[in-house]
């Protein structure tokens, strides 16, 4: 029983969550930054698609990629 209780304690103290990778992908938004209306699509490492390089570096987002976020099909 003691094994068992153990071994639950170390899977839930070991448990990643999303909030975890969201904390490394993004900082604080900046409240006075102004972009260009350029459309230049980046992906943020939070899977959001900006406009641009700036519009995402305003929203917070610490690391992107050039191109649109892939669309996820249902």
């Amino acid at each position: 029983m003691k094994i068992i209780i153990i071994f639950l304690a170390l899977f839930v103290s070991c448990k990643c969550t999303k909030t975890d990778v969201a904390k490394d992908c993004k900082g604080a938004e900046k409240k006075d930054c102004m972009c260009t209306m350029q459309y230049d699509p980046v992906c943020g490492c939070d899977k959001k698609t900006y406009s641009n390089a700036c519009v995402a570096g305003c929203a917070g987002v610490k690391t992107w990629t050039k191109g649109e976020c892939p669309t996820v099909k249902n």
